[in-house]
């Protein structure tokens, strides 16, 4: 298995200042993981340091640790040319990363339609600005892709349809275990109508009750989640790694965000996805 973690572990000890992204790197290239990807997530920060990007794409290479897929925020339900050029800009960040996947979205995480025809209207915007962060991604070698991932442009059947929709080589999906979820589809649907079209995987885990206090996030079914330590919470990792093991060139990406203590935390699920994905 290629695994490797996402940066966005690191989030509570980067904002504090306790780690930086080569100290993140440092932290990689001596634990089980073998790759990073690097969730900028809605700040801008990595397009205005440039010399942060430069160093640190360095000494990735210098240690052995390949960043593999850049992740930042996006809203394109008008496809309006500055969210769109904004987006090429960053995937020019991913490209001096060396990252050859970028993955982006679509709408703020907690949007969500009023009705079917605010839907198809915000599809079709969609499906435009789609295609042209594509096609910028092709000049650069890289695979645009989008994540099952809040509210809006989640769930297997509607990221399937976008994929169609756009119809790029290019475009593809970063295919979250636990994130259908949120949208109440079972983990299994999501793994098994995405797979097929997957770049990359991440895996998390969540705590899944039918009722709990503050700190949980309510699914569009009723649900609450509480992300975990992988392997700890109520996801069927053996089955979805099992599946996963079925397209053994995807990279895997642990995405830790749970209460738990890290790192500390990410290690052990490293581990645990190790184990689980041999038992599978």
């Amino acid at each position: 298995m290629k695994l490797g973690v996402s940066s966005y572990c690191f989030r509570s000890l980067m904002t504090s200042g306790e780690m930086d992204l080569i100290a993140v790197l440092d932290w990689v290239a001596s634990s089980p993981a073998g790759h990073l990807e690097i969730a900028a997530m809605d700040g801008e920060y990595y397009l205005e340091n440039d010399g942060v990007v430069r160093d640190a794409a360095a000494h990735a290479g210098d240690i052995g640790v390949p960043i593999v897929n850049y992740l930042v925020s996006g809203d394109l339900r008008t496809a309006e040319d500055k969210e769109i050029d904004r987006l090429r800009r960053q995937l020019d960040v991913a490209h001096r990363f060396g990252a050859r996947i970028f993955r982006h979205d679509v709408a703020p995480w907690s949007w969500r339609e009023q009705d079917p025809g605010e839907f198809e209207t915000t599809f079709e915007k969609v499906v435009e600005g789609c295609r042209a962060v594509a096609d910028h991604a092709a000049e650069l070698g890289i695979v645009s892709t989008i994540e099952n991932h809040g509210f809006f442009m989640n769930g297997s059947d509607r990221l399937a349809r976008l994929v169609h929709a756009v119809d790029r080589p290019n475009f593809r999906v970063t295919l979250d275990l636990g994130n259908g979820l949120c949208v109440g589809e079972v983990p299994g649907k999501t793994a098994a109508g995405l797979i097929d079209i997957a770049a990359i995987v991440g895996v998390k885990d969540f705590h899944i009750r039918r009722s709990a206090g503050d700190g949980w996030l309510k699914t569009l079914a009723g649900d609450y989640l509480l992300g975990t330590i992988a392997g700890h919470g109520d996801l069927d990792l053996t089955s979805l790694l099992a599946l996963v093991g079925t397209r053994p060139e995807l990279h895997v990406s642990l995405e830790f965000e749970g209460l738990e203590s890290t790192p500390n935390a990410i290690e052990r699920s490293l581990n645990n996805i190790l184990r689980l994905a041999g038992a599978a």
